[in-house]
């Protein structure tokens, strides 16, 4: 269905990092070929091969982008969650999407229409400065995160991982959870399942994060931020 321009979703959308140097009257010309979508567990998105038709912005699940080898092997490459945009990349090259997309858990998305938003565009030279601006920032801070993935060991990669996805629940404490199978939590930050099991156990006996089943509760965020901080210097 069509995307309300006064709704929640089109609020939250607007403050995405691709719309962030647009005025607000460009805002909504540019999402007025967007709908909402809702996907089950497990629903496609779209194939590796397909052909690109629009980008897509979380408001509520996870989507898993991975790619499959010829033997079914999956290589998890993101798991997106609310307020997270993905596709633009491979709308801006052109061609196909380049791994899958899945619904790891209920989705709820807002698609843009590819070949309308080119075409807005196209009209004005200075809205793709204005995008491509945001899309800098962005690609700043994946590089700097690559970097410092990169010379995390497995430990710290998770603690990161946990504090990327942690929420405030009622009473202000930390919390994730676990929506994700850890196998493919694992193959996010790159190592096997049982791994994972150590090493949340590990984070777990040094006082980083309590653990209650599929829920974790991170004891000091700003505490765990400042040691990853220093490992990584």
């Amino acid at each position: 269905m069509p995307l309300s321009l006064g709704n929640a979703d089109a609020e939250t959308l607007r403050r995405a990092y691709l719309f962030s140097g647009l005025q607000d009257d460009e805002y909504l010309e540019a999402i007025r070929h967007a709908s909402v979508l809702q996907l089950a567990p497990g629903q496609p998105l779209f194939r590796q091969g397909d052909p690109v038709d629009a980008i897509y912005w979380v408001a509520e699940g996870i989507v898993k982008l991975f790619r499959a080898s010829p033997q079914g092997d999956e290589k998890v490459i993101e798991l997106v969650g609310a307020s997270r945009l993905f596709a633009e990349a491979a709308l801006f090259m052109g061609g196909h999407y380049p791994i899958n997309a899945v619904a790891q858990t209920a989705v709820r998305l807002v698609a843009i229409n590819g070949r309308e938003f080119k075409s807005w565009m196209a009209q004005d030279v200075n809205r793709c400065f204005r995008l491509m601006a945001g899309m800098s920032a962005r690609l700043h801070m994946l590089v700097n995160e690559i970097d410092r993935l990169t010379l995390m060991k497995g430990a710290d990669r998770l603690l990161q991982y946990l504090l990327d996805h942690a929420d405030p629940d009622e009473a202000g404490r930390q919390k994730v959870e676990l929506e994700a199978p850890k196998q493919i939590i694992a193959s996010r930050i790159g190592v096997k399942p049982e791994t994972l099991s150590r090493l949340l156990h590990k984070l777990s006996d040094q006082g980083h994060i309590e653990i209650h089943g599929q829920i974790l509760y991170i004891r000091d965020p700003e505490q765990s931020r400042q040691l990853l901080c220093d490992t990584s210097m």
